[in-house]
């Protein structure tokens, strides 16, 4: 007799079958589901095998729990249980039309409980299949994860992270791109951890070669530096960056819920008045749509076609956010009532975006 394979069972299977193992060093491999955003880490390859079983199966819950049907998980016929319904249906009918002697006093027996009809739940659009949904037309899609996009993630990381004892030497750093000339700043009374931030930072700078000349004076607790005139490394160090730090943040908080997500950098569309506009950051998380843009500097200019753009996006002020760098909570919170977003810091954007997911959860 062959034992009966459920459906979910079938998907799990199926699923974890393109799994991604790799060896991270010794005594540590990853597994990895990169299509649906998950990735763990063990000390042995079949313990990451089966944390990573463990994460499907809770991302397969907390999917099917938002009414979400995930791609290839479809409804299968099961002719057994079909055909024990259609006669179990008969034997009522049977019953109702010709009842057994001593049965004719009786009342008449109930109909048989039928199953409720579940509504199939509607699959999740892409990003961009929301965006066109919204009459936008998609004139610049985001590029593929690359190696130089990895460094740039690095790099956004250490200075998001570590953006209070970076401060000085970020805002001098962002004047000399104007004028393309060599930046000093002394550091002579700054902390031990500001010296070690600074040093570490502009060190990894030169190393990627996004500063051409840098040099620290121990002594003198004096460094100066230059940045390169690349375009591409002007606009990561005017503000690339903070998309970049904001973006891979969500994406890890989302990968630590095992939440089936998307995260987008730098769509570029075409508004339905013809106007262009680009969004920093969108993320997906189900069929919640979240949209976050992130300034470094002046956006005052800005920050009322902002309020306007949230509603052609059709989302609420708890879904739109604008992320400000070093600005403080009063303001904020001050910022958000005046314009309808959620205007946070960048030390304070996951919070507020993580209130906003349970605020949102079903």
């Amino acid at each position: 007799m062959l034992r009966p394979v459920g459906v979910l069972t079938r998907y799990l299977e199926r699923t974890m079958a393109q799994a991604r193992y790799d060896l991270l060093g010794p005594g540590r491999f990853a597994a990895e589901l990169p299509e649906l955003g998950l990735k763990v880490e063990a000390e042995h390859l079949e313990a990451a095998r089966q944390a990573l079983r463990e994460a499907l199966e809770a991302w397969l819950l907390e999917a099917l729990r938002a009414g979400l049907t995930p791609p290839g998980l479809d409804g299968e016929a099961d002719p057994v249980r079909a055909r024990f319904l259609a006669l179990a249906g008969e034997m009522w009918r049977l019953l109702r039309e010709a009842p057994l002697p001593g049965l004719e006093a009786r009342p008449p027996l109930p109909e048989p409980a039928k199953a409720p009809e579940v509504p199939r739940p509607k699959r999740v659009p892409s990003l961009e299949a929301w965006l066109k949904g919204l009459g936008l037309q998609v004139a610049k899609r985001p590029q593929e994860e690359e190696e130089k996009e990895k460094v740039l993630t690095r790099l956004a990381l250490f200075l998001g992270d570590r953006y209070p004892s970076l401060e000085r030497l970020y805002e001098r750093l962002k004047q000399s791109l104007s004028t393309k000339r060599q930046f000093e700043l002394s550091l002579s009374e700054a902390s031990q951890e500001e010296i070690a931030n600074s040093t570490q930072f502009c060190t990894l700078l030169k190393q990627y070669a996004l500063l051409t000349s840098y040099h620290y004076k121990s002594e003198e607790r004096r460094l100066r530096a230059k940045a390169s005139t690349e375009g591409w490394v002007q606009n990561f160090l005017t503000g690339g960056w903070l998309e970049r730090y904001v973006a891979e943040r969500v994406r890890k908080l989302l990968r630590s819920k095992n939440l089936p997500h998307e995260v987008a950098v730098g769509y570029q569309v075409t508004l339905p008045g013809g106007e262009a506009a680009e969004l920093d950051v969108l993320v997906r998380v189900g069929e919640r749509v979240y949209w976050f843009e992130a300034k470094t500097g002046e956006f005052q200019a800005h920050i009322a076609k902002y309020a306007g753009l949230r509603k052609v996006l059709g989302l609420s002020p708890k879904e739109s956010f604008l992320v400000l760098l070093g600005v403080d909570r009063t303001r904020a919170k001050e910022l958000s009532a005046l314009y309808g977003l959620t205007v946070v810091g960048q030390a304070g954007f996951l919070e507020a975006f993580q209130e906003a997911l349970e605020g949102n959860a079903p």
